[in-house]
């Protein structure tokens, strides 16, 4: 008979989905008959719209037909659609139902532990329908004894299971090569962090610790990934993260989906991979750094402690992480010419020029903006025309963008049309509000502009 794998699968951006391409991929080498089920359309045999009660009483009914069923679980995917503690429940009694019907292996990813610890309903049947699964199988053993504490598990019921036993390199080109294909300096150190950009993640942290470290000239780090779904707060974060790397020298945001190749020619050319994670189970991109011997720099968060390599370098906030890019950096450095290379001179140090018998308050504060700008803002000119080694205080308005209005979809039976019907209804009382919002963020913007450009008038006047 065959195996059933059910999970969010290609081309659905996903680091789940990703995980279970690879793993389909090496079982139907191995020779195994094996289909894949998802809750969204895609490249797999089916799909079943999950997330509730009633899909996980469709999952249980179709069961018997498999030999085996693999779920790849992420709350997301089982529970997405629950409207409350009850239906939570109803969906964990479903999985048990899955589990007397033929044999389940449940891989966790992720698993939410606050509703588990609020209602006592929910762990019972978490705790029941774990046990009568034939395999729970987790990344971590910190997440075995996590996951074992929380449901009343003993440890023996739950076994590991490699994070990268399927993953295989989806590039063969060279550092160098990787490099000039990507467009980046062949002889500075290069930080990468990678992977959807979401709040958990942290990439601003590693952004501001770049920042502080004074490392631009010897090092640049670079952010790659986008954004998995358009939710507003995912989306607010994303031009937030952008503004914070247009102000910070040597950092960029490369904001865009990459294709598996593209990916692992990213770590290929990086010198470190930086994973400054505020919540994480486990991490694919470790295993990926792992399969390319790049160096890490993470936080010890969830069970990324027992998967990272030997010698990663681990933080615990961003003064650390300070300390830690700038041993890495070091690294670089030190393979560099001492004196006449590539490497930049250093900055000159800058003097005051302050009349100490008649200091004037206007000198005084043109030199304190000059500092801070070319300091902590980054260099180049803005978009909307600041200063030479300056951001300009319009950056933050632009950043704002248009407003976003919630997308018209859900996977949802029927619901993405009573969303558009809704849209339809209210846009003649909603339109005018958007775009009224959107000519005073444009009259803010020009006012700004002007007031910016009469203050460096202004300085410059003070100046001669």
């Amino acid at each position: 008979m065959t195996i059933l794998m059910v999970t969010p699968y290609a081309p659905y951006r996903d680091g789940i989905a990703a995980y279970a391409v690879q793993e389909v991929r090496r079982l139907r080498a191995e020779g195994i008959d094996i289909e894949v089920l998802s809750p969204l359309p895609s490249a797999a045999q089916h799909h079943l719209w999950l997330g509730g009660p009633r899909g996980m009483a469709a999952l249980a009914r179709r069961a018997g037909r498999y030999e085996r069923v693999v779920l790849q679980f992420s709350p997301e995917m089982l529970f997405g659609a629950c409207r409350g503690p009850a239906e939570r429940v109803a969906v964990w009694a479903g999985l048990r139902l899955v589990a007397a019907r033929t044999r389940l292996e449940i891989r966790l990813h992720e698993i939410e532990y606050g509703p588990l610890a609020r209602n006592p309903a929910e762990r019972r049947l978490a705790h029941l329908t774990l046990r009568a699964a034939d395999a729970v199988t987790v990344h971590t053993q910190r997440e075995v004894t996590q996951l074992s504490e929380a449901v009343g598990l003993d440890p023996g019921v739950v076994t590991l299971v490699d994070h990268g036993a399927s993953f295989t390199a989806a590039t063969q080109v060279s550092r160098d090569t990787a490099r000039a294909e990507l467009g980046l300096d062949g002889a500075e150190h290069v930080f990468l962090a990678i992977g959807f950009l979401q709040e958990h993640k942290g990439y601003d942290l590693a952004v501001d610790a770049f920042g502080k470290a004074g490392l631009a000239g010897q090092a640049s780090l670079h952010v790659v990934g986008s954004v998995r779904v358009d939710h507003p707060d995912l989306l607010a974060y994303a031009r937030r993260l952008e503004l914070l790397c247009r102000v910070t020298t040597g950092a960029q945001l490369h904001n865009k989906y990459v294709s598996d190749e593209e990916f692992d020619r990213w770590i290929v050319a990086a010198d470190t991979v930086v994973l400054p994670y505020r919540e994480i189970w486990s991490s694919g991109v470790l295993e990926r750094a792992k399969l390319y011997g790049r160096p890490v720099i993470a936080t010890d968060v969830g069970g990324i402690g027992d998967q990272a390599p030997p010698g990663t370098l681990f933080f615990s906030d961003v003064e650390s992480l300070v300390q830690a890019m700038k041993e890495r950096a070091q690294t670089t450095a030190d393979r560099l010419p001492a004196a006449g290379g590539d490497r930049p001179a250093p900055e000159p140090v800058e003097e005051w020029t302050v009349d100490v018998e008649r200091p004037r308050r206007d000198d005084v504060e043109s030199q304190i903006r000059r500092r801070v700008r070319s300091r902590h803002l980054g260099g180049g000119l803005g978009p909307a025309g600041g200063e030479a080694g300056g951001a300009s205080p319009v950056d933050p308005l632009l950043a704002l963008g248009s407003v976003l209005r919630p997308e018209m979809v859900s996977a949802r039976p029927g619901v993405s049309q009573v969303k558009r019907l809704i849209r339809r209804v209210l846009n003649w009382e909603l339109q005018p509000i958007v775009t009224h919002l959107e000519a005073l963020q444009k009259a803010t913007v020009e006012a700004v502009t002007e007031l910016e450009a009469a203050r460096r008038d202004s300085d410059t006047h003070h100046q001669i």
